[in-house]
């Protein structure tokens, strides 16, 4: 366990962070539209000439290029670059778009979702707060052991005895 504290959420429990290979296929595609952009501007500055067939290069294919693959790489990026760090009282979902501070008492319900593809598959942890919003993580690892996690702060740790404390202490009867 981590000793580190956040003020009112406790001591830190455990910490999930975001995985590379959590982005997949989008590092490819956008790092492939980043090449076609520096490939299209290095002919139209005349750098490199190709040397069979290929078409004169252009600042829009150059701009187009730039511009679809670093809109591509966000989503890895996004993904990669989180992290869900678990308290005693509540959890923080930090993202590079924001921080979300949730409180024990606003979750509702957990779920755990395997999602399989043909190329991959992948894990999110849907959470649902009081409020009626949901929060969808994708991409974290250990991501079984935060949504047991945060399953379990829904259900109290120990049962109060109801007959003792209504009665209090009785006599044994002999």
């Amino acid at each position: 366990m981590l000793d580190r504290s956040d003020g009112d959420f406790g001591r830190s429990l455990s910490l999930h962070k975001g995985t590379f290979a959590s982005g997949g296929w989008l590092w490819y595609m956008g790092g492939i539209l980043l090449l076609a952009g520096v490939a299209n501007l290095a002919q139209v500055a005349g750098i490199y000439v190709p040397s069979k067939g290929g078409g004169a290069g252009s600042l829009g294919l150059a701009a187009a290029g730039f511009i679809i693959g670093t809109l591509i790489l966000l989503v890895p990026l996004l993904r990669w670059r989180q992290q869900v760090e678990l308290f005693e009282r509540g959890f923080v979902w930090s993202r590079l778009l924001g921080t979300h501070r949730v409180r024990k008492e606003e979750l509702q319900q957990t779920q755990l979702i395997t999602h399989h593809g043909r190329a991959a598959s992948y894990v999110e942890v849907v959470v649902q707060l009081a409020s009626g919003r949901e929060l969808s993580m994708e991409g974290l690892e250990h991501a079984e052991q935060l949504a047991n996690m945060l399953s379990a702060y829904g259900r109290p740790m120990i049962q109060p005895a109801q007959a003792a404390a209504t009665r209090g202490w009785t006599p044994p009867v002999i």
